[in-house]
């Protein structure tokens, strides 16, 4: 082998070994063979579904790891003005732990009161607080006046005081919901916490694994982390395995604004309790989904990405893991769609097998990536996934081990790009993973008690945006 096919095969097997998704939007002169997409009409049920193989080859003996881009869009729901909105079931699950004293308590008391009055009389309402143990405030109830009325009153007697049960209180309000039938209604929980779970379930899986009851019947669960001392990481699992949105809110007087944001997306709901299945042919595994939960059954994947609401477009970065011990074409199955629309249950398969082919010659692996695609991959999934792990690192207070991975991450794609050539990866190394290095030196410069307190703001903040890019939130 001659020294320019060694150096080749050295660079083939570095962006094997690095860019382990690779994804982005449509575009020109995409490949039959890499794209496969379903249309209906908006009238029947508004979804488009694409999926497209990015990377269409890999290298044979090479780590088989490969890309596509999954394109949920849902179309515009046509508006009428004599049309009263989706009714909404909402639950609010309020901690009132010791630590919800004074401000936070005060500014929950008064998002709950606001929300009231963007609630419409086909809406119900339900309202429980938790510390030690849990209180039902008010059952699932509509607005009718007399209602506004008495659960305004409730809200005014909320008081802060013990400890965090805050797997009691996820419990009791899916209970709620769990009982109530839902009539076409688009339900939701809304988890809200300041605090560390102390008290009850306290285990992140085990915690995850309660809200994933909500995606089998019907509705979902997001949740509200408060302040500087919850853990962020329980807060996203139970909203991701309740297939809804986590917020961070290190300002409490921005609870209102989530409130009315949930509420708002009840009302623009086009496709609901969002499914994936992908089938899996013997030795292909899918490893990530940009950050979603992965359900394993015989022979295929499952993840549960949420709502789609009007208009809205979402793509999710699914990775596999491929053969590559023999030149082959690989299958990697037909992607099916499952939702509801207008309360009837729609499904959607891929018109055509997605393939990727394991070759020999390295030339044709870098030849197959698309710039543009890499590119998008590369600032949103593979920058995305830096940031989560940057903000674990900061939050076990292992500054060598950021910066290290952060220099890890500069070197490992300077060498891609200087092969595919990416103005947007250069402007990607040379600005925003400058930021980055600062902000972890800034975390760790100063006296101790400031240091401890700046690593609980930058591990969530780094966290929450990971968060909302690699899902495409």
């Amino acid at each position: 082998m001659s020294t320019t096919q060694k150096s080749m095969l050295a660079i083939i097997g570095l962006i094997l070994a690095t860019t382990a998704a690779l994804a982005a939007l449509n575009g020109p002169g995409t490949p039959l063979s890499s794209l496969a997409s379903t249309t209906t009409a908006a009238g029947d049920a508004p979804v488009t579904v694409t999926a497209e193989v990015v990377q269409d080859k890999v290298l044979q003996g090479g780590d088989g790891k490969v890309t596509l881009a999954l394109n949920l869009s849902a179309a515009q729901l046509p508006e009428d003005g004599n049309r009263p909105p989706q009714a909404a079931d909402l639950v609010l699950v309020l901690d009132r732990s010791g630590s919800m004293q004074g401000r936070k308590l005060n500014d929950a008391r008064q998002a709950v009161i606001g929300l009231l009055d963007h609630l419409g009389p086909d809406d119900r309402l339900a309202l429980l607080t938790y510390s030690n143990g849990v209180e039902t405030r008010s059952g699932l109830a509509p607005l009718s006046p007399t209602n506004r009325q008495r659960i305004a009153a409730a809200v005014n007697e909320i008081h802060a005081g013990g400890g965090t049960n805050l797997g009691a209180g996820l419990g009791h309000g899916m209970d709620i919901l769990l009982q109530a039938p839902g009539d076409g209604r688009q339900r939701k929980l809304i988890l809200i916490s300041d605090g560390l779970a102390n008290q009850g379930v306290t285990g992140v899986d085990a915690l995850g694994r309660m809200a994933s009851a909500a995606v089998g019947n019907q509705f979902s669960i997001s949740t509200v982390g408060v302040g500087l001392d919850f853990n962020e990481v329980l807060m996203t699992a139970v909203a991701d395995r309740g297939a809804g949105q986590y917020h961070f809110l290190e300002d409490p007087q921005v609870l209102a604004q989530v409130f009315e944001t949930e509420l708002q997306a009840t009302r623009r709901v086009a496709a609901a309790d969002v499914g994936i299945r992908i089938p899996l042919a013997p030795g292909v595994r899918l490893v990530s989904a940009g950050g979603h939960p992965i359900i394993r059954e015989a022979g295929a994947a499952l993840i549960h990405p949420g709502n789609l609401l009007s208009g809205q477009n979402r793509t999710l970065y699914l990775t596999f893991q491929v053969p590559t011990e023999k030149a082959q074409r690989i299958n990697l199955g037909r992607i099916e769609a499952h939702y509801r629309y207008r309360d009837r249950d729609h499904s959607h398969v891929a018109a055509g097998p997605l393939t990727v082919a394991c070759v020999k010659d390295p030339k044709a692996v870098v030849a197959s990536i698309k710039k543009d695609r890499w590119a998008d991959q590369v600032v949103r999934e593979e920058f995305g996934r830096l940031k989560e792990e940057v903000a674990a690192d900061i939050r076990q207070g292992d500054n060598a081990r950021a910066r290290q991975r952060i220099h890890e991450y500069e070197r490992h794609q300077s060498r891609i790009n200087a092969l595919v050539g990416s103005k947007t990866v250069t402007h990607n190394l040379e600005s925003d993973v400058e930021v980055l290095r600062q902000q972890v030196d800034e975390t760790f410069t100063g006296a101790p008690a400031a240091v401890a307190e700046k690593k609980k703001q930058m591990s969530k903040a780094l966290q929450y945006e990971s968060y909302k890019k690699r899902r495409d939130k």
